[in-house]
């Protein structure tokens, strides 16, 4: 049961694939058609008979591939923003193959070849990377072209080439049957596509309850790191508590004996000090702790590392580890979510603290790489074994006791980075400690 979470889970924390993507794999599949067509045109007369002509084929491949090398140069410039757009780029794609496919038919058995069920995949394509209504519409196009073919040929419009691998003998075929034939591949098709679109409707809500199970992952992995936070901050607000309580009495005993107000005045200066103290302290847990969209901003380097020592201050000092940090002095701007970077720092400095020893330190570090900003953790611990390595990011792993991590905690650190268009990295030798590298994009322009 846990290994079954642990795959749904980390297939949930991988990138989704975009249209584009989508694009692309379309533009690497038609390659491999274009070399399916060589193989069928150099053994054509083996496969179809002597009847095939191989020019035609040869004409259609060098087409195809012809197409497919501007698709494939094209696809840099494809609109990433304008998703209508996009989706048109397909729908000429699957119509330009949809005629080359006719026209390889038509050389080649007509609808009596075998390819002719090619039709097929491209109803499927139109449902994964279009819509339903858009395979619908390919699922009639194809219909329509095979029937022009079919009674085309039939009536003598066009020539028939007859093969040896036939479906059926086509001069030995009347109307009906014919017509029959065509209704058999009409219901394949919309068929396929009510089958398809159906199970992509099921993969579609299930993978919106993977999303809400990921949200509702990350919140509670969010509110573990908060728990720990306030365990060591309400010491640390007890003693400005404290302070407050004690210059309350003593402002009681200075009115009663009608102490001139400058004295007040000093009693409530150190009361307002205090009270400053607190409200910084909790001001910044409540905003850690606090459910945020995720939205792109410049962020100062800098202030999001002396942000997230502050959040772990606490901890630190009960464990008795102390907290260095080395900061850019050109404190780099990078572009990203300031919550969701910071939950990103708190796990990985919460974790070196519980892999070190008290009297030891963790440093962290803000450096600027070329074009990233490099944020570094490193700690003096025991460090992570070799065979932990490979699974540290793995949703459900850990090396902690149980009750002390969930094992969801890196996981979700790599996720989020990754939405940050960057990586997190690990290096760690046992007994020498470990160092973790948060590598993300800096802003273009450097500034705000």
């Amino acid at each position: 049961m846990l290994e079954a979470r642990r795959r749904a889970i980390g297939r949930l924390l991988m990138p989704d694939r975009s249209l584009l993507e989508e694009i692309a794999w379309f533009n690497r599949l038609r390659f491999l058609a274009v070399i399916g067509m060589a193989l069928m045109t150099i053994f054509s007369g083996t496969i179809f008979g002597p009847n095939v002509r191989p020019l035609p084929f040869w004409l259609l491949m060098a087409s195809t591939l012809g197409l497919n090398l501007v698709y494939v140069s094209g696809y840099s410039k494809l609109p990433k923003d304008a998703p209508q757009k996009l989706r048109r780029h397909v729908g000429l794609q699957i119509a330009l193959d949809l005629l080359v496919l006719t026209f390889l038919l038509h050389f080649s058995g007509g609808v009596t070849n075998p390819l002719v069920l090619f039709f097929l995949f491209h109803t499927f394509i139109a449902s994964l990377l279009l819509s339903g209504r858009a395979a619908v519409l390919v699922a009639i196009i194809s219909l329509g072209l095979i029937a022009l073919l079919g009674f085309g040929e039939y009536a003598g419009l066009f020539a028939h080439v007859p093969i040896a691998v036939g479906l059926m003998d086509f001069n030995q075929v009347d109307v009906i049957e014919l017509c029959m034939w065509m209704g058999t591949l009409g219901m394949a098709l919309l068929l396929s596509v009510y089958f398809i679109s159906t199970l992509l409707r099921q993969v579609s809500a299930q993978e919106e309850d993977l999303v809400g199970m990921n949200m509702q992952l990350a919140r509670s992995e969010k509110l573990a790191s908060v728990g720990t936070l306030a365990a060591g901050v309400s010491h640390e607000i007890n003693n400005p508590i404290g302070v407050i309580a004690s210059k309350v009495k003593i402002l009681r005993y200075r009115i009663a004996d009608q102490d001139p107000p400058e004295a007040l005045l000093l009693e409530l200066d150190t009361i307002d000090k205090h009270v400053g103290r607190v409200s910084t302290i909790t001001e910044g847990l409540l905003t850690f702790s606090r459910e945020s969209k995720f939205e792109l901003q410049p962020l100062m380097a800098n202030d999001l590392v002396k942000e997230a020592a502050d959040l772990v201050k606490v901890p630190y000092e009960r464990a008795q580890i102390e907290l260095r940090q080395r900061l850019s002095p050109q404190n780099p701007v990078v572009k990203g979510s300031a919550n969701h970077l910071l939950q990103v720092l708190v796990n990985v400095l919460l974790n070196a603290k519980d892999a070190s020893a008290p009297g030891t330190e963790v440093q962290i570090s803000s450096e600027e790489a070329k074009d990233s900003l490099v944020l570094r953790v490193r700690d003096q611990g025991t460090g992570i074994p070799a065979e932990d390595l490979q699974q540290i990011f793995d949703p459900f792993f850990t090396t902690k006791d149980v009750g002390h991590g969930t094992g969801l905690g890196l996981a979700i650190s790599h996720r989020l980075v990754e939405r940050h268009g960057g990586r997190i990295e690990v290096q760690s030798e046992p007994g020498e400690g470990t160092e973790f590298s948060i590598r993300l994009p800096l802003q273009s322009s450097g500034k705000f």
